[in-house]
């Protein structure tokens, strides 16, 4: 399963990065900081998945979403809990809570 991560913080792109890499069939093309530059690998690139922030400078990861033409699978990242409800109206799949850490490690060992 082809997958990106966006984040504008480094620490958490890290911590996906090397989640990822411990399961057999998750493969992370690409890790953005910047949503903008996100937005123009998925015009040329498609993906299974994304992880991805909800609140970064720019476009929000909820708004990121709503431009997207083709809509992979979503796993939003994020330190707010009040986009919950929002993240699954817009058929999201997962929905972590920063910190994270944690929660993957369960996920990995399952």
């Amino acid at each position: 399963m082809d997958c990106i991560a966006i984040d504008d913080e480094p620490r958490a792109l890290e911590i996906i990065e090397n989640y990822t890499g411990k399961i057999d069939f998750l493969y992370l093309r690409a890790k953005f900081r910047d949503p903008l530059e996100a937005i123009d690998y998925l015009l040329k690139n498609d993906v299974d998945l994304i992880f991805l922030d909800i609140n970064m400078p720019g476009i929000s990861g909820t708004e990121l979403v709503k431009v997207l033409k083709h809509h992979p699978m979503i796993i939003f990242t994020t330190a707010y809990s009040e986009y919950a409800i929002e993240s699954y109206e817009l058929d999201a799949i997962d929905y972590l809570l920063k910190p994270f850490m944690l929660m993957i490690k369960k996920m990995v060992k399952n």
